[in-house]
């Protein structure tokens, strides 16, 4: 009788123990949410645009070529029209069965090409890392979902009274080492970068076409 009841004890403090350590963790995690309130999700479509989006600048990124004899551009760029919402994408996190977007949790983004036939490179990454520069390091389509170049993380801004967010690129992983994407404008353009001394602060719109191709 004493050998059942310390099992069923055992039993109790172990599911005890699992429920305090989990909660913690749960409420850690804070939800993304676009700019009409809603939960951003893995399986929806948004554009990034940019914070002033208020203002009447929206400026979403879009796929730039700066060389005519390249056929699937690759660079990703801020759009330098106004009213241009750019390219919408998919954020889909490291966890696989993960379907709410939280803050400081790994995703990849993904550009929304439809159903291409020719280019189909539409995973973001940071060009030239792990090699360390002090000079922008520009982002591109060129990665693979799951690469550690591609591994980026969403985190909140406040600023009065206003929130937006921003887009940073974690070291592996690590949020302790993340760095800001900003905008570069050599050459005049306004390319997607790390270590650009400035941060693009955007909010999220839903892309209100989801669903058709």
């Amino acid at each position: 009788m004493k050998s059942v009841v310390l099992v069923i004890s055992i039993f109790v403090v172990a599911f005890w123990c699992s429920c305090t350590t989990a909660s913690p963790n749960q409420g850690l995690l804070k939800l993304v949410y676009d700019i009409n309130g809603e939960i951003l999700r893995s399986d929806t479509r948004y554009f990034v645009v940019s914070a002033k989006t208020r203002t009447g600048v929206v400026r979403g990124p879009v796929l730039f070529n700066g060389d005519a004899n390249i056929v699937c551009p690759f660079q990703v760029m801020q759009s330098p029209r106004d009213l241009d919402r750019g390219i919408s994408v998919y954020f889909k996190p490291k966890a696989p069965k993960q379907v709410e977007i939280t803050e400081s949790s790994d995703v990849n983004i993904e550009f929304d090409l439809g159903n291409p036939t020719v280019c189909n490179n539409n995973v973001w990454m940071v060009e030239g890392f792990p090699l360390q520069s002090d000079n922008p390091m520009y982002l591109s389509t060129n990665g693979k979902a799951g690469y550690v170049a591609s591994w980026f993380q969403i985190k909140e801004v406040e600023d009065n009274n206003s929130t937006y967010y921003k887009l940073v690129f974690c070291h592996y992983g690590d949020e302790h080492i993340c760095t800001d994407i900003g905008i570069d404008h050599t050459y005049g353009e306004r390319r997607l970068a790390i270590r650009t001394g400035n941060t693009f602060n955007v909010v999220f719109i839903k892309d209100p076409f989801i669903g058709i191709i």
